[in-house]
């Protein structure tokens, strides 16, 4: 059959991943994550090559260094979101067994754990699939807005990728538990992170940039793909929108106000009839130590409600300190571990 003369629909495809003993080498990735869309792919770099030989066309070209990156999109979810806000957290996952859950903690770290690397198993269409390895997360964006699922997007980085022919699509499950919502969305600030309560808002977004070096330093001589992947200076960046009906946030801004901030996430039940906070699916992000980059709103439409768009800069809060952090994030499920 000749090339391009058939057809795949996208909707026969799959993601998987798995977590990666060593970094780079490929780990079997079986955990189902049920993606809105991925883009990963393979680019080779290469180079033209100048010279005099009567012509005025280029006669040689050469294959140079391999990237492979792309981005996986989701809704929040509370199983199959965990590892990947790991890596994307360059943490680990602690987790403390309970009646009829689990309570796992992430705490953000600089990918010297067991998640520091993760591998994905991606059939493209319904027969062709790809392995991708050595994967870090660059970039995690997650937004909440009025009226849509939570969702969650990561730009990820990988050390190689191969093209194989297995077909893992009979072993993977989808989990039948519901992603997170805007209803169970909730805002939390306080003077501290043990002071934090709900404020009303419409959306927020937060970014966590985890800045991997991934230039010619971390390349060598004798191989197209990367030999590290470190994370640089981690910035993370928080978005909210709000009503602005007081000056309350308007003062913080223009003293300077130092805060927490929780953003905290509720789901469906893990035991049926119950209303026991521990017998839910939550997660919590916390941000222990914030300060306020806007603060007035802007007139934008005569018709619309006034609302103020506002950034906050994270920062960490015991710096120089072992137990200095700028992100803390816990889920509860019915997983037993990662």
């Amino acid at each position: 059959m000749a090339s391009g003369s058939g057809g795949s629909a996208v909707v026969h495809s799959y993601v998987a991943v798995g977590k990666e003993a060593t970094f780079g080498t490929y780990a079997s990735a079986t955990t189902a994550i049920e993606a809105l869309s991925c883009s990963f792919t393979v680019k080779k770099n290469d180079m033209k090559l100048d010279g005099l030989f009567v012509q005025r066309g280029y006669n040689r070209r050469v294959m140079l260094g391999k990237e492979v990156t792309g981005a996986l999109e989701q809704y929040l979810h509370p199983h199959e979101s965990v590892l990947l806000l790991a890596n994307a957290l360059a943490g680990q996952v602690s987790s403390t067994a309970g009646t009829n859950s689990t309570l796992h903690s992430i705490s953000a770290g600089n990918f010297a754990n067991s998640i520091a690397a993760l591998s994905f198993n991606v059939r493209k269409g319904d027969t062709l699939t790809w392995r991708y390895h050595g994967g870090r997360c660059n970039t995690m964006k997650l937004t909440a807005n009025v009226g849509d699922p939570v969702k969650c997007s990561y730009d990820m980085v990988f050390r190689d990728a191969t093209q194989v022919a297995d077909d893992i699509s009979l072993i993977l499950s989808i989990s039948s538990v519901t992603p997170f919502v805007f209803t169970g969305a909730e805002f939390r600030y306080g003077a501290s992170e043990g002071a934090v309560s709900t404020e009303s808002v419409i959306g927020f977004e937060l970014t966590v940039n985890n800045n991997l070096k991934a230039d010619a330093n971390s390349r060598q001589l004798g191989t197209d793909t990367l030999a590290i992947l470190p994370g640089t200076k981690r910035d993370i960046m928080l978005k909210v929108t709000q009503r602005f009906d007081t000056t309350t946030t308007w003062l913080r801004f223009i003293s300077g106000t130092e805060g927490a901030v929780a953003l905290f996430f509720s789901g469906t039940a893990i035991v049926a009839a119950t209303t026991t906070p521990e017998y839910f699916h939550t997660m919590e992000i916390r941000l222990p130590r914030v300060q306020q980059r806007t603060g007035d709103p802007e007139l934008k439409s005569s018709g619309d409600i006034l609302t103020a768009d506002l950034e906050y800069a994270v920062l960490v809060d015991n710096p120089n300190t072992t137990t200095g952090r700028d992100i803390g994030l816990t889920v509860r499920n019915s997983t037993a571990s990662y």
